[in-house]
């Protein structure tokens, strides 16, 4: 139980004064705040449909309750440009033992503001002040949005990649937005972050048309616009299929793109819905295309798709050509890829990649290809890894 007394007259005149100028008057029955301090921050609101971000500057108090806290509450006084002394700001009593906060969001950039805060007795009109802390608002320039890269399809998934806009070591992450599914273009939903200039989504499904845009988030917390749109159409594939020569093992010879199934499989290289098979004799090895499906050679690459982790050095088929599609065998070479034109089952034109790997022997003398593949479920789309 706290002992009440009564101030004189004369005291309470004195402690008017000090605290024009000194923060607060310490009271025999209460303890200052501990450990207060003040950080600039950026609040991030969203953005406008052009795609400009929306926020405020504010700073950021927070300190600890003493050790005899009661749950009194604590007054917060703030000294702004241009001011005297020290004038109250807020009241805080939201506090717990854990800590308290308070955001001050009446601040203007370029600036600087002062604090303290006071634990009170409202009763008795007695204040215990913490020392005082100051923050720097900082100006409100926005760093410059990212410069989007490529945005390639995987299997079940999108890897994007972009370039900092100029900002150079001032960037802290980058936010990732979906944008688009399909034929919707109304979204705007925080996908993920990243610390560097690429990002892959999980959560994005073969068939579909993904739509992405990247804010990066500068070392303040300030938020650039958002980048350009990118889109991708992830899409299944496999590595390291096996088929064998006609010749040497008729059914595993051949290869079926499945476009119901999302997924391909090796079939007799006799049979009515095979897309291609394989075939070596003396004049060499052959891919032939089977019931309707062409075939064009893309030439030397060194991976199916250049997803996570690939250099500038990798090379893969991103794109079905226009042109250059044959109905007749086309001659084969290890590293390289070859793109086939079939119709789906809905009549409409579908594209898949088969990249060669090896073209060798089993333990049986067996001619056999190795080989990796990708399929684009959505028709008539001729992007196959990216746009």
């Amino acid at each position: 139980m706290r002992t009440s007394f009564r101030f004189t007259a004369l005291a309470a005149l004195f402690l008017a004064a000090a605290c024009d100028d000194n923060p607060g008057f310490v009271g025999d029955r209460l303890d200052a705040p501990e450990d207060l301090s003040a950080s600039y921050a950026w609040v991030f609101e969203g953005f406008t449909s052009s795609g400009q971000p929306v926020g405020y500057p504010a700073v950021d108090l927070t300190w600890y309750p003493p050790a005899s806290w009661n749950y009194e509450p604590f007054r917060v006084y703030g000294r702004r440009p241009g001011d005297s002394g020290y004038s109250l700001i807020a009241t805080v009593t939201s506090c717990t033992e854990n800590g308290c906060t308070y955001r001050d969001r009446n601040v203007q950039p370029n600036t600087s503001y002062t604090y303290y805060v006071a634990t009170t007795d409202e009763e008795y009109d007695e204040e215990a002040p913490s020392t005082s802390t100051t923050a720097y608002v900082a100006p409100s320039n926005t760093p410059a949005a990212p410069r989007m890269g490529t945005a390639v399809g995987l299997d079940s998934a999108v890897y994007l990649r972009w370039e900092d806009g100029g900002n150079g070591a001032n960037i802290g992450r980058y936010r990732v937005y979906l944008t688009r599914i399909n034929d919707r273009a109304d979204y705007l939903y925080p996908a993920g972050e990243s610390d560097g200039n690429g990002y892959v989504d999980l959560s994005a499904r073969n068939g579909a048309v993904y739509g992405y845009r990247v804010a990066a988030v500068d070392t303040l917390g300030r938020v650039s616009a958002l980048s350009a749109e990118v889109t991708a159409v992830p899409r299944p594939d496999r590595t390291s299929e096996l088929v064998y020569a006609l010749s040497d093992n008729a059914a595993q010879s051949g290869f079926r793109f499945d476009v119901q199934g999302r997924t391909g499989r090796i079939v007799s290289g006799t049979a009515g819905d095979a897309h291609w098979r394989l075939e070596r004799d003396a004049n060499g090895w052959r891919m032939v295309p089977l019931n309707g499906a062409r075939i064009a050679d893309a030439g030397r690459t060194t991976a199916l798709a250049c997803g996570p982790g690939a250099g500038p050095e990798c090379v893969a088929v991103t794109r079905a050509p226009a042109s250059g599609f044959v109905n007749t065998p086309v001659a084969l070479s290890p590293e390289s890829s070859y793109v086939i034109a079939f119709t789906g089952n809905t009549g409409a034109t579908h594209y898949g990649v088969v990249r060669v790997q090896l073209l060798g022997s089993d333990q049986q003398n067996r001619s056999l290809m190795v080989f990796d593949w990708s399929l684009q479920l959505v028709p008539n789309e001729p992007r196959l890894d990216r746009r």
